[in-house]
């Protein structure tokens, strides 16, 4: 049975104007703008996107004329680039303490984190120039804007016509996906294996913007829409602020169906070969911005301009979807503040030393499907001569709807009792660099103490075939047990009793999808650091069996013929029964307290 969702108002959007795609034109006449404010991409016909000098020299004009402007920097990417960001600021708020004082939201809008995909970065100077002609009244005072024109600095300057073979321009070329050295920066919100994603994380601390719009261009399927967004829910969006979202969204879309562009959700189909059986529109796991900002109680939207359609037109699309929502966000930004509250203080009071049990929310899957009318081009199979299988080809212009199942929300799929906390082992300098970028507040025991813990060991690791993002990812087995340990000094305690607890528990948990254990991040505890001789077990082994009860286990293994036959097995059996097995393989250094700290450490 399919459910209607508290998003079902946004279906009848679309229905409500039934515009063509080929309309890129915005409803409202736009005003004439002087040839010397031209952007780079205008001046261009669209046909090219400015350099990063080039976008820097636009931005410093407008700062120049603007007074409510600034060009300022928050750090270097990993080839050394300075990576810009623009506030604007009726106020003149240039600082985060400033703005923070201010009685106003904050929004932070990424562009360019794929750097071909780089729509919102030429949308935003059309908003900045706009500024500065003075032709968007009210705009200033809506928001303490962040605009950060390119995030991916270096890969933005790596420049060809053939990197996005499934994007219709800018045709004399856009920026590469990744980082210099290769990393897709929205795989990395929660690992931070990047400078990137450190400076970025680092500028989200300091300034705590309430709002996220995180703009890119779509691959795939081809449709009518121009523009398509996809805003995690609850539960994975605490569900205060997951109303603001479900308020916000409506009138925000209504104006961009109104400036003539057609909008959907972001369209990722279950089964390539056939759109009838449906799309979804998910959230996806903390590596994405989209996963990551709910843990911090924020809302973020996720823009995908259709790559199928010219560029001028995404351009435009994006462009009036920002302003939409800024507008909007200058109407109920106090709405959202209070919610982020709500949401930020229930997390701390449910971690308090006595507050009543709870859970936590470790992974999610997919829930039940709503119907959504899609406007697809019609679409047919073919044999494709690289694959030999059927291949969807779409004909453009023609379209076919067709009310499909749209999978929109998450379910918990795994939770776990909520910790007063977890304390993590010294030593591990991996785990504790992450809980530091993250702002996450931490103390280190200044002495050592003894209580009862829960720990978790790993067994039967599975590590990826493969690398991805430059590591090799891992599963394991979790076995918990409730034991009486020492916890030496040194050790860092991380209390549940914070507003950003969610982003530790997606870090130390160690079935979270982008856990320290997942992304192969402390592989090290699965391997022997040292050996006992054949002979010296075979010693071992002989007293021991005169024990009944270890000769029956030992019988009993030997009757799995695979670990009969394999030595090395045997061996690990025998070495694990000894004094001079380390108990360390195999522990997760990340211990968790279902009990309050003692005092003392």
């Amino acid at each position: 049975m399919r459910r209607r969702s508290g998003f079902f108002p946004l279906l009848s959007v679309a229905l409500l104007f039934p515009l063509s795609s080929a309309s890129a034109a915005r409803a409202a006449v736009e005003p004439a703008v002087p040839a010397e404010w031209l952007t780079p991409a205008e001046v261009a016909s669209f046909e090219a996107t400015p350099t990063y000098e080039e976008t820097l020299a636009f931005i410093r004009r407008v700062e120049a004329a603007q007074p409510t402007v600034k060009l300022d920097f928050y750090g270097a990417s990993a080839a050394g680039r300075p990576m810009p960001v623009v506030i604007v600021s009726a106020e003149r708020a240039f600082t985060a303490e400033a703005a923070r004082a201010l009685n106003k939201p904050i929004l932070l809008v990424l562009n360019g984190i794929h750097a071909g995909e780089i729509d919102g970065k030429d949308a935003t100077l059309l908003l900045l120039r706009d500024l500065a002609l003075g032709e968007l009244p009210g705009l200033l005072d809506a928001a303490t804007i962040l605009f950060l024109p390119i995030y991916n600095v270096d890969g933005h300057e790596r420049v060809s016509p053939w990197n996005r073979p499934n994007q219709d321009g800018p045709v004399r070329g856009m920026g590469f996906r990744t980082t210099a050295d290769g990393h897709d920066l929205n795989r990395d919100f929660l690992k931070l294996e990047t400078p990137e994603a450190r400076h970025l994380v680092a500028l989200f601390n300091a300034w705590q913007p309430h709002l996220v719009i995180d703009d890119h261009v779509t691959n795939g399927v081809d449709h009518d829409w121009v523009i398509t967004w996809a805003v995690p829910e609850a539960p994975q969006l605490p569900s205060a602020v997951a109303g603001w979202v479900q308020a916000a969204m409506p009138p925000i879309l209504f104006e961009v169906e109104q400036r003539g562009h057609r909008q959907g959700p972001y369209v990722s189909l279950v089964d390539g070969q056939d759109p009838e059986k449906g799309f979804e529109t998910l959230a996806g796991e903390p590596r994405y911005s989209t996963g990551y900002f709910p843990l911090r109680n924020r809302p973020v939207i996720l823009v995908e301009t259709h790559s199928h359609k010219p560029y001028r037109e995404r351009v435009l699309a994006n462009r009036d979807f920002l302003e939409a929502t800024i507008r909007q966000l200058g109407a109920t930004g106090l709405a959202l503040r209070s919610a982020i509250a709500s949401a930020a203080l229930a997390t701390v009071m449910k971690g308090q030393r006595t507050a009543p049990p709870s859970t936590i929310a470790v992974t999610y899957e997919k829930d039940e499907p709503d119907e959504f009318r899609v406007p697809f081009y019609d679409w047919s199979l073919a044999p494709s001569i690289v694959s030999a299988n059927p291949v969807t080809i779409y004909e453009n212009a023609r379209v076919r709807e067709a009310i499909v199942p749209w999978y929109h929300r998450l379910k918990v799929a795994k939770s776990l009792p909520r910790p007063r906390g977890y304390i993590v082992l010294p030593g591990w300098p991996a785990i504790e660099e992450r809980l530091a970028a993250h702002g996450l507040k931490t103390v280190r025991l200044a002495s050592a103490i003894e209580t009862e813990v829960e720990t978790t060991r790993l067994a039967d690791p599975r590590f990826a075939s493969s690398t991805y993002q430059g590591l090799t990812g891992v599963s394991a087995t979790a076995r918990r047990a409730v034991e009486r340990r020492a916890i030496p000094a040194g050790a860092l305690w991380v209390p549940a009793d914070q507003p950003d607890f969610e982003v530790a528990v997606q870090l130390l948990e160690p079935e979270a999808a982008d856990s320290v254990l997942s992304w192969g991040l402390v592989s090290a505890l699965f391997e022997d650091k040292e050996y006992i001789d054949i002979p010296k077990l075979d010693e071992l082994a002989k007293r021991q069996l005169e024990d009944p009860a270890v000769r029956a286990e030992w019988e009993k293994a030997l009757a799995d013929p695979a670990f009969a036959g394999d030595p090395a097995a045997r061996y690990r059996w025998w070495y694990r029964r000894t004094p001079y097995w380390d108990e360390q393989i195999e522990l997760f250094p990340v211990f968790r307290l279902l009990e309050p700290l003692p005092s003392g450490g």
